[in-house]
């Protein structure tokens, strides 16, 4: 009888806890989506690393559809605002495409007197 109380006791402990630390844990995983929603701001280096020599699809996949489409000279050109960090300033980044394939890109300063979070 002692052995079943031992067990009860036990296994009414582990449910009290696991019940008690389950909205913590539900509330962190929210907590987790919501800041994976944010736009990822890169530095230079570590977009070029990225998505340099990349197919449209991976960036597309990665970084969404860009706020900007145009063409330069016969190559589709893709811009992301305010998505790179270079100068303690949040810049604009452009990709062109060439085959399908990123083979240029360069960041476009923020204009001049512009506010910076």
């Amino acid at each position: 009888m002692r052995n079943l109380y031992v067990h009860t006791s036990k296994l009414t402990t582990f449910l009290f806890c696991a019940l008690l630390l389950f909205p913590l844990t539900a509330w962190a995983d929210g907590e987790t989506t919501k800041t994976q929603d944010e736009k990822h701001i890169y530095t230079v280096i570590e977009f070029e690393s990225t998505f340099m020599n990349k197919k449209q699809e991976k960036v597309l996949n990665t970084l969404g559809e860009p706020d900007e489409r145009s063409e330069i000279n016969g190559n589709e050109v893709w811009t992301y605002h305010k998505i790179i960090k270079d100068q303690e300033k949040l810049w604009n980044q452009n990709i062109m495409f060439d085959f399908g394939r990123v083979n240029q890109m360069w960041g476009t300063p923020p204009a001049r007197g512009s506010n910076e979070p």
